[in-house]
């Protein structure tokens, strides 16, 4: 990993969180697409997607400071846009495509992190698409993978491969780092790490007084 891959991965807060993702080898770095050839491959479902996130939160945004007096306005555009959030849901859900699904364990403002099986060669850059099912969006980008870890299996799966005449496959964890990504789509994975944070973050302070 070159310090410059380091520094964008690390600038921004990375959340340990399963997402799924679609990975799709692109080849060797010095072949990315440049922006302008990036921004033509982007699907229309993903340009609609975040185009719509940023809409709701302008919408919302000015009525939470006209206090309460606003309120009803605000419940019924939040359930309009819990409408919308539900038919994007469904379109955004059939762009993921199941040979090339993966899951990311860690995401954040910079890049992610995700394990498999399969194969990617270090430095290369990759067609990457995530899904936030929870916030209905996902984003699609172009990244690089720039660090590259065996995990070396458990005595228990050794066992029961050997009891089944099998070679353990090799898993292997990348790092991924955004190269080619638009800033509104940066903003959403940004807002959909902050969103689950804070959501872990009070699920555990019920759990703590339910004790």
């Amino acid at each position: 990993m070159t310090d410059q891959d380091l520094e964008l991965f690390e600038e921004y807060f990375q959340l340990e969180h399963q997402i799924p993702v679609n990975i799709k080898d692109g080849g060797t770095w010095n072949t990315i697409p440049d922006m302008d050839k990036f921004d033509a491959m982007i699907p229309a479902a993903y340009k609609i997607a975040s185009e719509m996130q940023g809409l709701e939160q302008s919408m919302l945004r000015p009525l939470r400071q006209l206090g309460d007096a606003i309120e009803p306005l605000a419940e019924y555009l939040k359930a309009q846009s819990r409408k919308i959030d539900l038919m994007m849901s469904y379109v955004l859900q059939s762009q993921d495509e199941d040979d090339i699904k993966f899951n990311a364990h860690s995401y954040g403002g910079g890049g992610f992190v995700f394990q498999s099986e399969q194969e990617f060669t270090l430095d290369n850059w990759i067609q990457c698409k995530l899904f936030f099912n929870e916030e209905a969006a996902a984003v699609f980008c172009l990244g690089k993978i720039v660090e590259i870890q065996t995990v070396t299996p458990s005595q228990d799966e050794l066992d029961g491969k050997a009891q089944e005449n099998k070679t353990p496959a090799t898993p292997y964890i990348y790092k991924v780092v955004f190269h080619r990504i638009r800033d509104e789509d940066r903003e959403v994975v940004v807002r959909a790490s902050l969103h689950q944070q804070s959501k872990l973050l009070l699920n555990k302070t019920k759990n703590r007084s339910n004790k």
